[in-house]
């Protein structure tokens, strides 16, 4: 009995020690997971103050746009009887388009001749009669002048009968079938160009116009070889930028981009309601032959003001509490904490007026970012502000 009550003992020890140590695995388990995240120490690096060419910039958003388009629509009324484009075909100034049937067109043109004949007639009976005054000479006179001013506007609308393209470029888009009616319109041509600046207004832009023309209706082109990018910038940014400027332009979804300069810019603003007003600017693409798309989405960053010789350094070296700038200066292999005056910002770099020296060594945290690939023209590439999605001044 004595041993039995020992071997139960025993056992409940062993239970009880085994528990103990299952509690205390668990603990150590939950601890670990539930653990801070250690603080990885700051990495610095040491760099020298020197001069540098800083830029101020503004960026911009917008819409890609030929630089030249138009849309062809008939002057005169009929039946579709052709449609010899289609959408992608490259087109030569006056190349055919379309054309409508001719039937009641040169019935005019036949009976505008035939009237020019009556009227001279009439005027070589008057003439052969010899008793018409010279009031009624130069009545019938003026009877052949006006029929023959009809003569000429009948052949010019059988001419019209055949819609033709204003600009070389491509056929962006047909409104037109074969046996569709259309009435006519007087003015068979709606074209529309980035404006190159108004005399006396520097490369501001004044609000267009409305042009002729209905929309769905014709057959548009759009010259490819040469494009703008339509965009708006708010009121703080507007006095910032001048006709000429230059630009870097990059299409929305790619690595390439294109360069380009501040074309006009527009002094009357648009306001939605509850948002803030902007203005209308376009920059003329200048490289020559892009591969850019109508419609397409961009960013534009304009360089706005160069400043070289600018002492500078990197925005992460400056520690500012209290409206006081600090940064780190190795002395002797030893951060020493100086006070400096602080001058213009530029973005990643701010400029040091006062307190640092050109040559000093000071410590930079370590950038802890992904390095993004620079924006590209064409095969080469060029480094170049990286645009954001929304209209901002970078200092």
């Amino acid at each position: 009995m004595p041993s039995s009550r020992r071997r139960v003992r025993r056992r409940a020890r062993w239970l009880i020690g085994i528990g103990a140590l299952v509690l205390v695995v668990a603990s150590v388990g939950v601890w670990w997971l539930l653990r801070p995240a250690p603080v990885a120490p700051v990495g610095y690096e040491e760099i020298a103050v020197t001069r540098s060419t800083q830029t101020e910039t503004v960026t911009l958003s917008g819409t890609i746009q030929p630089q030249s388009q138009a849309n062809a629509t008939f002057r005169v009324p009929g039946t579709v009887t052709s449609v010899r484009v289609k959408v992608g075909d490259q087109v030569a100034a006056g190349a055919a388009l379309a054309a409508v049937g001719t039937r009641d067109l040169a019935d005019a043109v036949a009976l505008a001749d035939a009237n020019v004949a009556a009227a001279r007639a009439q005027v070589t009976t008057l003439k052969d009669a010899g008793v018409a005054t010279d009031a009624q000479l130069e009545a019938a006179r003026a009877q052949v002048r006006s029929a023959e001013a009809s003569l000429v506007n009948a052949r010019n609308r059988l001419d019209d009968a055949i819609l033709t393209s204003p600009i070389a470029g491509t056929v962006a888009r047909v409104g037109y079938s074969v046996g569709d009616q259309v009435s006519g319109s007087s003015a068979s041509v709606s074209a529309s160009s980035a404006l190159g600046g108004l005399a006396g207004f520097g490369g501001i832009a004044l609000p267009a116009a409305a042009t002729g023309g209905s929309v769905g209706t014709g057959i548009e082109i759009i010259a490819t070889d040469a494009w703008r990018l339509d965009a708006s910038v708010g009121t703080a940014d507007l006095p910032a930028l001048r006709q000429g400027q230059e630009a870097v332009i990059t299409p929305t979804g790619t690595s390439v981009s294109v360069r380009g300069v501040v074309d006009t810019i527009g002094i009357v603003a648009t306001q939605n309601a509850g948002a803030a007003a902007t203005f209308p600017v376009s920059l003329r693409v200048t490289d020559a032959g892009p591969r850019l798309f109508a419609g397409s989405s961009a960013d534009a960053v304009v360089t706005t003001a160069t400043y070289e010789q600018v002492l500078a350094i990197p925005t992460t070296a400056l520690t500012e509490s209290g409206g006081v700038a600090t940064v780190q200066v190795v002395q002797a292999g030893q951060p020493v904490t100086r006070t400096v005056t602080v001058g213009r910002r530029f973005g990643a770099a701010v400029e040091i007026v006062g307190g640092l020296g050109e040559g000093e060594v000071i410590r930079v945290p370590k950038a802890q970012v992904v390095e993004t690939q620079a924006p590209r023209f064409g095969p080469g590439a060029f480094a170049t502000p990286t645009p954001t999605a929304s209209p901002s001044r970078t200092r």
